[in-house]
């Protein structure tokens, strides 16, 4: 009770301090408190319609029609129908890059066509012309001799990562102009013949080849080529297509350009970026997450092939530049000729290796 009562109502000085010297203790003892920081917020734009508008104009509708083959009919009426013409035609999109009248389209739209019709946005039509094409990226030129053209908006310094959201917009079945769908970037890889290719989601349709994708700022960052469709299935129901990235588009346009065609080196071999599991199992410790891509293909009797290049090497460098993307590794072996020597640094089983590798010339098959 003595001690309850000089906590409680004692005035005196013993009082004052045995309470002030309790309250150090308890505060002492307590739990530093923390401060409950506010959420970051990232805004989701309600719309992206004024992102798309910005490129929308310059997606075309493209129409061709190829030469005529007859055939017997089965039921023949009379004698004048005894034969049936059968004319091929094919629909897609392509994009406006340049205001001058270039038209970016893929190869598979336009191959074997005898004319090819584009039609804009704005409803103007124009016969196009084939400046050249390149089989092997899917890609062709076309002209189109109009004026007050609307282009793309891209951005070269904006760099294309998985997740980050996409739009296709293109002509479905021929019929739906404009036609917008929504995505992401599933992942960023590299084809047989080494050109980066990107893997989406968004819905694509026959129709929609040759057409934009766009990142949400509106930029065009590729042209859609080809679906993944499985048997019995439309490709749209398997959710994987692909784009070629804007940055491969422009180098072969520039070649087109130049001479209608395009004479490129071959290193023979596909490669992926490695997630943090499998950068733990292929990777030296000093090498940071993101950096390095994985071998996952190797053309038997190609430049990596005999280079000695495996399955599962990973490798960090190429020229004795470190290799933090894609695009770095694109822009490295674009610029590469037949002939020329390419040096990689890599590591198999954990352990460094060198080769010297020379750049063959890119079958056209691939």
């Amino acid at each position: 009770m003595a001690l309850l009562y000089l906590l409680l109502w004692s005035n005196s000085q013993a009082s004052v301090d045995l309470r002030q010297w309790l309250a150090g203790r308890l505060l002492l003892q307590s739990p530093a408190s923390t401060v409950q920081s506010e959420p970051v917020k990232t805004e989701t734009p309600a719309s992206f319609a004024d992102a798309i508008s910005r490129s929308a104009p310059a997606v075309v509708s493209i129409q061709t029609v190829s030469k005529g083959t007859l055939s017997k009919n089965p039921n023949p009426t009379s004698v004048e129908d005894r034969y049936l013409v059968n004319v091929g035609v094919n629909i897609g999109s392509g994009v406006i890059i340049d205001s001058r009248g270039y038209v970016v389209t893929n190869y598979h739209v336009i191959h074997e066509a005898e004319s090819i019709k584009v039609q804009l946005s704005d409803g103007r039509q124009k016969i196009a012309t084939v400046i050249g094409s390149d089989p092997m990226t899917d890609l062709s030129l076309l002209h189109i001799d109009l004026e007050n053209l609307p282009t793309a908006l891209s951005n070269s310094e904006r760099e294309v990562r998985a997740g980050d959201v996409v739009f296709a917009i293109g002509n479905p079945y021929g019929q739906f102009d404009q036609t917008v769908t929504m995505g992401i970037i599933s992942a960023t890889r590299s084809t047989r013949s080494d050109l980066p290719i990107y893997q989406i989601d968004a819905a694509i349709h026959p129709g929609n080849s040759g057409g934009a994708l766009v990142n949400a700022h509106g930029e065009l960052i590729g042209i859609t080529t080809q679906q993944l469709a499985a048997k019995n299935q439309g490709a749209a129901q398997t959710g994987i297509s692909f784009t070629i990235p804007f940055p491969v588009v422009q180098d072969i346009v520039k070649d087109l350009m130049d001479d209608g065609k395009v004479s490129r080196g071959w290193l023979g071999f596909s490669a992926n970026p490695v997630n943090q599991r499998g950068h733990k199992l292929l990777a030296p410790d000093h090498i940071q997450h993101g950096q390095g891509f994985a071998i996952t293909e190797v053309n038997p009797e190609g430049p990596a092939d005999q280079a000695g290049l495996q399955y599962g090497d990973f490798v960090t460098h190429i020229n004795g530049e470190l290799i933090s993307s894609f695009k770095q590794v694109y822009n490295i072996t674009s610029e590469s000729k037949p002939g020329d020597t390419v040096e990689f640094k890599f590591y198999r089983e954990k352990q460094l290796m060198t080769v010297s590798l020379t750049v063959g010339e890119a079958p056209v098959s691939l």
